[in-house]
């Protein structure tokens, strides 16, 4: 099966089936510009949606597709369901419905992670713009690199613990001056 529409890329119109049909070279009727057609092998193959085995006797059917045989539990509902409904996410199998009504929110992988350390870093070094702020925000960089410190972290990110080490030294940094401004303050 080839596909049916054709764009030209200088004019964005549909050039019908018979200007490009068996050939490499496409001229296109409206405005008359010529380019080049590469033909992929997929878009020739026919297409087909791959069905999975036969339903033998003695073997449990899909849920979705009583024809076909299942291959696995869904691990959100517990129901069966073949190769076609299968959804594998990490090391777990899902079927259509679960992923739709997210029923089991909880037990699917995170896509996203409140970065601690970056949090400790921009908590540390913003606040030296409005520096009397730093006597809150020291105690807090330094308090969140603690914590961050023993939470994963993020999803691709590298230089965690670099990043949280940089906001706990120039945390204590700011509180250690601060404790210098208010020492020379009491003994004066």
């Amino acid at each position: 099966m080839t596909p049916t529409k054709l764009a030209c890329p200088k004019c964005r119109r549909t050039v019908p089936e018979v200007y490009w049909q068996g050939v490499d070279f496409v001229r296109c009727p409206a405005c008359e510009g010529e380019f080049e057609q590469l033909r992929f092998p997929a878009l020739a193959a026919a297409r087909r949606v791959d069905r999975a085995g036969a339903l033998g006797v003695g073997e449990a059917n899909c849920y979705f597709h009583a024809e076909n045989r299942a291959e696995v539990a869904c691990d959100g509902c517990g129901r069966y369901v073949c190769a076609v409904c299968r959804v594998p996410i990490s090391e777990k199998n899902y079927c259509p419905s679960c992923l739709e009504t997210r029923s089991d929110r909880r037990k699917l992988p995170e896509n996203h992670r409140l970065l601690f350390d970056r949090i400790a870093l921009v908590a540390a070094f913003l606040p030296l713009f409005f520096w009397p702020l730093t006597l809150i925000t020291a105690p807090l960089a330094l308090g969140l690199c603690f914590y961050a410190w023993k939470k994963p972290g993020g999803l691709v990110s590298k230089w965690r613990r670099t990043r949280i080490v940089a906001a706990g030294i120039f945390a204590t940094v700011q509180i250690g001056a601060w404790l210098f401004v208010f020492g020379a303050m009491l003994f004066k």
